[in-house]
């Protein structure tokens, strides 16, 4: 029978290829009613498919007795369609807090890592995760407020390494009508109904706003969105011709690419980018390559150990966390002096002459920033910045001894690329502060000096 669901759910499917090659399909159940109507229909629509339907929950345990609830109701329901569930359960407060991350940001790795890996186990699978039209929407709106390229008015890509999204034709009015109409049952997350986070502000306040002006405002933006798509592949069809043009052994060519046009030159080093090291960077980041191109020198750190540099007219792409010499940009010895600049690997260091009026400000601030103050007496001609030698020596402030450099870097664990680029300033073999460190004892300015040196690593 025909149901005008389904059929958007059947003519993405068809429309985007998403079950091409695909023998099982992992749906990413929340138990809301997005990834119930799509558990349901996908069941619904399995045997004409020729596919084998299962699915995965992550309870993130954020919401105590209700994150339980949302595992239990899961369970109960995958059972009683006889579709095999997935489980995994985490404390998501607890690993946010451990790497630094936001909850949102945390949660979301964790569910499309527990998704990579149930699609190591399962063979010819792809996840379903239930992104509308409306999702959509959102987040392109959420992407222009935040400033956006082409890339962000794209939106969610209805396909991408894995993972599918059959119900990027469905609005969340269509969501709610069809769970109506065939009486699905499903949960609601409290969190959705406030405005604490972004997306929310966009689905609670600001697309209400633009209905008023527009009833078909959430429409329109998915239209652009679908324009965007088209442009955009297009533009990254034409850089991919002009990357084959300037390949080289090691990189690209930096004259061929100067004569690319300025508009495809982000799409070529995104490319690049991402087909070396599966990373997609940041917008500074494809400037200051930009830059490099330009002006024919220069390097930029892109991530940790990921190195865009220039090098006897290539554009070179390092992963420096690799024991490969060539890859590691070396470093000039520099004299010490104040004030000066300077930029190594992407990373701008600046040492600067400070001279303090008042010392009650003094002693408020040395408390933060004395680990990047070195007292002007320590300083002599002979003080240069380099990095690390055979035989240097550096006693830890407050630490009370005298260690290798050698050794301290075994023991903080740096990977070899780090230890071979990690900046010093040293008087011979003594070395008086180390980058990420700070100053060694001896070298330490203290809270009553008016006048010392400040270095500023890595900004």
């Amino acid at each position: 029978m025909y149901d005008p669901f389904i059929e958007k759910v059947s003519s993405a499917l068809r429309e985007y290829e998403m079950l091409r090659g695909v023998r099982c399909v992992i749906v990413a159940l929340s138990g809301g009613a997005d990834s119930m109507s799509l558990l349901k229909a996908l069941h619904y629509l399995s045997s004409e498919l020729d596919i084998t339907v299962c699915a995965a929950h992550l309870n993130h345990n954020l919401r105590g007795d209700e994150s339980r609830r949302d595992e239990t109701f899961v369970r109960e329901q995958c059972e009683k369609l006889g579709v095999r569930l997935y489980v995994k359960s985490i404390d998501i407060s607890s690993i946010a807090q451990r790497d630094k991350l936001g909850l949102e940001e945390c949660g979301r790795r964790e569910r499309y890592s527990f998704f990579t890996e149930l699609r190591g186990e399962i063979q010819n699978s792809v996840t379903a995760t239930a992104h509308t039209a409306s999702d959509n929407a959102e987040t392109v709106l959420l992407n222009i407020t935040r400033g956006c390229g082409l890339d962000g008015l794209c939106g969610i890509p209805p396909v991408r390494q894995g993972i599918i999204r059959p119900l990027i034709k469905s609005t969340r009015e269509d969501v709610e009508m069809y769970c109506s109409r065939v009486n699905i049952p499903f949960v609601t997350d409290s969190t959705n109904l406030c405005d604490d986070y972004s997306r929310n502000i966009i689905r609670l306040n600001v697309l209400p706003q633009l209905k008023r002006i527009n009833p078909n405002a959430e429409k329109a933006v998915n239209r652009l969105s679908d324009s965007a798509h088209g442009d955009l592949s297009i533009l990254k069809s034409l850089a991919q011709r002009e990357r084959d043009k300037c390949r080289k052994d090691e990189g690209l060519d930096i004259d061929k690419l100067g004569e690319c046009s300025r508009a495809l030159l982000p799409h070529i080093i995104k490319a690049e980018l991402e087909s070396r090291f599966a990373l997609i960077p940041e917008k500074r980041h494809i400037d200051l390559i930009i830059d490099i191109i330009q002006n024919g020198h220069g390097a930029v750190e892109v991530k940790k150990n990921i190195i865009v540099k220039a090098r006897n007219g290539v554009l070179m792409f390092c992963d420096i966390s690799k024991k490969d010499d060539k890859n590691i940009e070396k470093f000039a010895d520099m004299v010490f002096s104040a004030p000066m600049s300077f930029v190594y690997n992407g990373k701008k260091y600046s040492i600067t002459l400070r001279i303090t009026a008042n010392h009650e400000d003094n002693n408020k601030i040395n408390k933060k920033l004395l680990i990047d103050r070195l007292s002007c007496g320590i300083i002599s001609c002979d003080t240069i910045i380099r990095t690390r030698r055979s035989g240097d020596v550096f006693s830890p402030l407050g630490r009370g001894c005298t260690k290798t450099v050698k050794k301290l870097f075994s023991e903080m664990k740096l990977s070899a690329a780090d230890r071979e680029t990690r900046l010093l300033i040293a008087n011979g073999s003594e070395v008086l502060w180390i980058e990420g460190i700070g100053v060694s004892e001896k070298a330490a300015a203290s809270a009553e000096d008016d006048t010392f040196y400040e270095v500023n690593s890595g900004g």
